[in-house]
């Protein structure tokens, strides 16, 4: 799976949306859900790329698919509702119903400099307040559709962003989400399917604006379905990064990610950074090295 050309467009400026940067936890449920289904075999590395790649994404804000989704979602809700506001669709519309939510309906955008189009729709519910030096927004998605020539994602769940001054040089942003699901459906590869749920998610990232260091801090349930094999992880996470250009490259200073799997607590990965700037995978089966382990990749192919 690649969500990199759809993680790019949700982030591009061009949108003028805005810039970059709840609900009960159903966490055991999921998992019985899938505890009939056929378990992703950890002795594989196919197995260990599949696990890794959204590890990563959810684990620093670079390229964070949900983050950006909830960027788009909260822009696109800003631009509906404003007084004197017009949604940049090329075509398809945007409503405005009476409990204050906002439905998108094959509502098309495009980014500049790039030719490509999105479509997107859904029902968005956005509630905004500040408190001191913080301000708490909070989205609720309903059946949001996103669709790239190439790719489409949808969404369903609550997402909970939260913007901190704590000093004149230091800000935090905390992005969370309780429960939330998505599908990703890559059309450049017979469609493949990729289904996810995510619980009890917590991504915390501190932004020192005098040295430019960036630092992410996450963890969270994932539970996902791949071509009709399943699994389900647990992960803790943390990024440092020495300037903002490298954390756009996603070239961390020093990283650290443990994956631990639900259905087998001996089944774990670990990614540390290498001292050549690349990321040192470790996987276990059963508490045993898998074959090809430990291996060095660059942090762009995870």
């Amino acid at each position: 799976m690649t969500n990199k050309i759809l993680a790019s467009v949700l982030c591009s400026g061009a949108l003028s949306l805005t810039a970059c940067g709840g609900g009960s936890s159903d966490s055991t449920n999921n998992q019985t859900k899938n505890d009939s289904k056929e378990k992703l075999d950890y002795n594989k590395s196919e197995t260990i790329d599949i696990i890794n790649e959204p590890v990563v994404n959810l684990s620093n804000q670079s390229e964070n698919l949900l983050l950006n989704i909830a960027v788009l979602a909260d822009g696109a809700y800003a631009r509906a509702t404003a007084i004197d506001s017009k949604l940049p669709c090329i075509s398809g519309t945007a409503t405005v119903n009476t409990d204050n939510s906002v439905t998108l309906n094959n509502c098309k955008l495009m980014a500049d400099n790039t030719g490509t189009t999105i479509s997107v729709s859904g029902n968005i519910q956005s509630n905004t307040a500040k408190s001191g030096t913080s301000t708490k927004s909070e989205l609720t998605l309903t059946n949001m559709n996103i669709d790239t020539a190439d790719e489409s994602i949808s969404v369903n769940g609550k997402l909970k962003y939260t913007y901190t001054i704590i000093s004149d040089n230091l800000t935090q942003s905390l992005f969370e989400s309780n429960q939330a699901t998505y599908k990703f459906i890559d059309k450049t590869n017979n469609n493949s399917i990729y289904q996810y749920t995510l619980n009890n998610y917590a991504l915390t990232s501190n932004f020192n604006a005098s040295t430019g260091n960036i630092e992410d801090i996450a963890k969270g349930q994932l539970s996902g379905e791949i071509r009709g094999k399943v699994f389900s992880v647990n992960f803790n996470s943390n990024f440092k990064f020495s300037t903002e250009s490298d954390f756009y490259a996603l070239k961390p200073s020093a990283a650290k990610v443990e994956i631990v799997d639900l259905y087998n607590q001996q089944n774990t990965i670990s990614i540390t950074q290498t001292i050549g700037g690349q990321a040192l995978v470790s996987a276990y089966a059963n508490a045993k090295l898998v074959q090809g382990y430990p291996k060095t990749v660059d942090w762009n192919e995870l």
